[in-house]
């Protein structure tokens, strides 16, 4: 009797934000079949917010991901709200100083690859590379379980297969977690900061700065202004507001336009912030309030059996380097890696023990190439926005030095490096 060798490949992924996205389609390019399922019902545009990208922009660009709307980021300038200069880095000329590191964030050009997007385009332009059959809205994740024969069936997600890998890509919020390390109903900490966001088309900011992202820091508020690229080619601003409160909130703070822009403006004016910085906070037609969350590391495993994390769903923390769409596309491509290395997409799935075993083997050595860059990352930033918020006189004296000194040392750009830089 002919034996006939039955080829494993049929990958699941939870999630479509940029590290789902991401992982799909470097998983897609080595032949494996991948399916992702997002329980939002569209991609909507008009969601979210911008976001910084370094590495996670070269990485795209090598899987084919078109980035021509992206913004270019060229220079980073941090001023108190009266005027000081605090810390100004220039992207290019640090780039050139440390030109034998910094390979994976340089385009072929020589230019940074660094740039900055609007999230509802960047989710599109990876999406657009996947084929549209590959991706299915409006489907809620129930639960995730482990069968006898090592592969994985999805709760209430109507597909009739089962998987040979499911990766969760679901968010800070992630059903898939609290599977992998089995949390029960172990919500994301709070970290007591708050971020509220304006967003409008472009066109507020002062002319000829679009390269560059501004912080200015007054008393106890902290406000970050940039320029990003979107859908359709247009341009965005966008107004971060940092400010800190102890009282409990959940993530998504408020969705309210109206009561936001309104307290943000309080806030700003009460904090002394500049002309730049209040003009573009009247201008903004869209606000939100988040509260800044994170989730411990879990330094035991980021898998369980053929059920792996990648991005927030592994490591969500808070956004104060800009680094997490790229830490979750740095994920995404490690992982294809390590997969490509054992031959996924080829292995005899009748033999379950031994598939099992080669995949554990691979999702190990994922966690264990990303978990030391992430844990760094994860504390510089949440030391980096206590700093920033420092409150009272004192407080800002401490910051305003704090800023000088790793700025004139260079500190601040290794940091700068050392999260922009790919570990994958």
């Amino acid at each position: 009797m002919e034996v006939i060798q039955r080829c494993a490949g049929r990958v699941a992924v939870i999630g479509a934000g940029p590290a789902g996205l991401a992982a799909a389609l470097a998983l897609r390019r080595d032949g494996l079949d991948v399916n992702i399922y997002e329980r939002s019902p569209e991609l909507r545009p008009g969601i979210g917010g911008g976001v910084q990208l370094h590495s996670g922009a070269a990485l795209l660009q090598d899987l084919g991901v078109d980035l021509g709307f992206a913004q270019p980021m060229r220079r980073i300038r941090s001023r108190a709200v009266d005027g000081s200069e605090l810390l100004k880095l220039d992207l290019p000329s640090l780039m050139d100083r440390f030109k034998m590191f910094v390979g994976s964030v340089r385009q072929p050009s020589g230019d940074p690859a660094s740039c900055t997007v609007m999230r509802d385009a960047l989710l599109r332009a990876i999406a657009d590379q996947l084929p549209p059959n590959s991706l299915f809205l409006g489907k809620e994740l129930e639960d995730v379980k482990q069968t006898s024969h090592g592969k994985v069936k999805l709760g209430r997600i109507l597909s009739v297969h089962d998987f040979d890998l499911v990766i969760g890509a679901d968010g800070i919020g992630s059903l898939v977690r609290g599977m992998v390390l089995q949390e029960v109903d172990k919500k994301p900490r709070y970290t007591g900061l708050r971020i509220q966001y304006g967003v409008r088309e472009a066109g507020a900011r002062p002319t000829g700065c679009e390269e560059e992202v501004h912080q200015w820091f007054g008393e106890g508020v902290y406000a970050l202004t940039a320029t990003y690229g979107g859908l359709d080619g247009k341009q965005f601003e966008m107004l971060a507001v940092v400010f800190r409160d102890d009282s409990p909130v959940a993530e998504n703070a408020n969705w309210n336009p109206a009561e936001v822009k309104d307290s943000c403006l309080e806030r700003l004016q009460a904090a002394g912030h500049v002309e730049e910085v209040l003009e573009l906070a009247k201008g903004c037609k869209r606000y939100f309030e988040l509260g800044v969350c994170e989730r411990p590391l879990g330094f035991n495993r980021w898998h369980r059996g053929r059920v792996v994390l990648v991005g927030d769903s592994a490591h969500a923390m808070p956004p104060f380097l800009g680094q997490g769409a790229n830490q979750g596309i740095q994920d995404a491509v490690c992982l294809a890696g390590q997969l490509g290395k054992i031959g996924l997409a080829s292995l005899d799935t009748s033999d379950s023990a031994k598939m099992s075993s080669a995949i554990e083997s691979a999702l190990a050595a994922y966690t264990a190439k990303r978990l030391p860059p992430v844990a760094l990352l994860g504390l510089e930033s949440g030391f980096l926005g206590q700093v920033e918020t420092l409150p009272g006189p004192g407080g800002a004296l401490v910051r305003d030095n704090f800023f000088r000194l790793t700025g004139g040392s260079g500190v601040a750009g290794l940091v700068f490096l050392n999260g922009a830089i790919a570990r994958v």
